[in-house]
Parts: structure tokens; C-alpha cells; sequence
């Protein structure tokens, strides 16, 4: 359902309608409903308009049809999650399907979407759950690496590229020249291809490669046209983390520190002359963090990876993504 109340205001504001089907992510006819709206009831702010009369103007025929679905009982699986750390919206979603309530059942995201909603209008913060498969966060890391050329001696500053999936903690991490836009897409590809599926949305950290304003000074980022591009050839979403939430990328943020420590600092005294040799450095340091290190609950991350996550990734398509020009 289309967001009316900030198509009301950015019309009020003077915005035109291509400006606010980029900011909304609606339809021009949706903007055209509202500008009817406006002019008809003459109206000059979005501050007497109540939710109520939002919803007499512009009825949602989706609500209809949720009549016919059950309810899940969010405030139980709240209580739920509370109570015992290792309760998961899969594991809620599984229970609401398997009642035998009259009505249709709503599908695993769309009980995601509900649940969010229900924090969101109780003023409520949860316990971050991560499922598996849902996520993949990226992000650049801030330091970087010297690459040293043999016969002139320059030195070239090589940036780390950081994925991880928050739900197994399954890091991937590879070195790139820059961070312009063909290294950001081929790092998505190469990560992809590493975790051998696609996760259903990936979160970066909005760099200017991936996200950008459609106007100045406006707090929403839109997706860059050539990375939505690659989202929908590999058939996922990107979800670009909400600036100053940090609960939005903190998994990518403590991948950021595990490589910080365990990649740059452990090669920091070695001498590298080529990217490709930089990359099999990182690589073999890569895989003790995935293998070796054993955490709290005494796995590894490809442990967990590989028996509970592996299987949720949607497979990989027939032929990867390639930026041309």
C-alpha cells in the first residue's frame, strides 16, 4: 500500500510527481489520487488529516482479503522471544502454520512484515533474530592494505570488501584498487558465488556506489540504477541500512572488526606486490575465521553455515552478472 500521508506532504512541499514516485516508491497513479484529494479539499497540511480520514480517502482493498487469513498471535511470540534467546520468527511462523484456526495463513515474509509492524506500534524493540538465508550485510572496511609495485617502488592503498550473513556469522572478504562502482558489483558477485546461493536482501552501509539522494538534504537514498540492476539478476533485494540505526548493520560492523584484527593485522608486516597475491592472503585468513575459530556455542560459522543456512540460499543463476560498458 502506498504511503499517502507522505505523498500529501511532499505534494504540499511543491515537489513534482516524479520526484515523489522516487521518494515513495509509488505509482504516478497514486500521486494523481492525492493531488485530487488535495485540490478538492483544499487542503494545506498534513497535520489535520488523521489516519482515519487518510483511510476513508484512499481504501486499502487489501483488507479485505486479510480478513480472510488468521491472525498470528504477535504479542505471544514477543513473550516468546523474551523468554528463551533461541526463539525465532521461523520457528513462530512454523508454529502459527501448523494451528488448525480457520483461515488461510500468511506466508513467512509477509508474518515478518507483520511483526515489524507490531514493534513498530508498540513503541517496542526486540531482541535482533536473524533468519537464515534472509540476509547478506556489506560494507567497505575502513582500513586498508599497501600494495608495494616491485620497479617503482609506489605504494597503491588496496580496500577491503566485507560480506557477512548475520544468522551463521559466515564471513567473505576480498581486496580491491578503489571502491568505484565495477569493484562494488563484482565483490556482490564474487561473494555470491562464494556462499554458492543468494540471500533474499542485501544491506549495505549506503556508500555513494550503492545508494544516492534524489535531492539535496533529503534523509532517503534511492538505489543507484546499475546495482538495482544486479539485484534483479541475482533475483534479491537491497535494503540500504537506515542512516544513524546502528542495530541496522551491526553485524556488518563487527565483520568490519573480526577483519580488521584478524586479516589487516595479521598481514600487516608482509610485503605484497600484485592484488591477486594480497587476495590469497586474505583468502587462507578468510577460512581460519570461517573453520577454525569456535565460538560460545563451541561451532564455527561454516558449521552453522553449512548445516542450517546453506539449503535457504536461493540457488545462483545460470550465468552471473558482468558490468560492461
Amino acid at each position: 500500500m502506498a504511503d499517502y500521508r507522505k505523498i500529501l506532504g511532499l505534494l504540499l512541499e511543491g515537489r513534482s510527481y516524479r520526484d515523489v514516485v522516487e521518494i515513495v516508491g509509488c505509482s504516478h497513479r497514486d500521486v494523481a489520487r492525492v493531488r485530487q484529494e488535495v485540490e478538492a479539499r483544499g487542503l494545506t497540511s498534513t497535520v489535520t488529516v488523521s489516519d482515519i480520514e487518510l483511510a476513508e480517502w484512499f481504501p486499502d482493498g487489501r483488507r479485505k482479503v486479510s480478513d480472510e487469513y488468521g491472525q498470528p498471535d504477535l504479542a505471544r511470540v514477543l513473550a516468546s522471544m523474551k523468554a528463551n534467546r533461541h526463539f525465532t520468527l521461523l520457528l513462530a511462523w512454523r508454529r502459527y502454520v501448523d494451528t488448525k484456526d480457520a483461515g488461510k495463513k500468511y506466508g513467512y515474509s509477509q508474518f515478518c512484515a507483520l511483526f515489524t509492524g507490531y514493534l513498530r506500534t508498540h513503541d517496542l524493540v526486540a531482541v535482533l533474530r536473524h533468519e537464515p538465508g534472509r540476509a547478506m550485510l556489506v560494507d567497505w572496511a575502513g582500513d586498508t592494505m599497501d600494495i608495494v609495485d616491485t620497479i617503482t617502488g609506489e605504494v597503491v592503498r588496496a580496500i577491503l570488501f566485507v560480506a557477512v550473513l548475520p544468522f551463521s556469522g559466515l564471513m567473505y572478504c576480498r581486496a580491491y584498487a578503489d571502491m568505484k562502482s565495477p569493484a562494488w558489483l563484482d565483490a556482490h558477485v564474487q561473494a555470491f558465488a562464494f556462499h554458492g546461493g543468494v540471500t533474499q536482501i542485501v544491506v549495505p552501509d549506503n556508500p555513494t556506489t550503492s545508494t544516492h539522494r534524489t535531492h539535496q538534504n533529503d534523509a532517503e537514498r534511492a538505489v543507484n540504477a546499475r546495482y538495482q540492476q544486479l539485484a534483479d539478476h541475482y533475483q534479491t533485494a537491497i535494503v540500504p541500512a537506515r542512516p544513524k540505526k546502528p542495530r541496522d548493520k551491526a553485524s556488518a560492523e563487527n565483520a568490519v572488526n573480526v577483519v580488521n584484527k584478524r586479516v589487516i593485522g595479521y598481514l600487516e608486516d608482509d610485503v605484497f606486490t600484485t592484488l591477486n597475491e594480497l587476495n590469497t592472503a586474505i583468502e587462507e585468513r578468510v577460512r581460519e575465521i570461517n573453520h577454525d575459530i569456535r565460538r560460545a556455542d563451541d561451532t564455527t560459522r561454516w558449521e552453522r553455515f553449512d548445516t542450517e543456512e546453506r539449503e535457504l540460499l536461493s540457488p545462483l543463476p545460470d550465468i552471473g552478472f558482468e558490468d560492461v560498458e
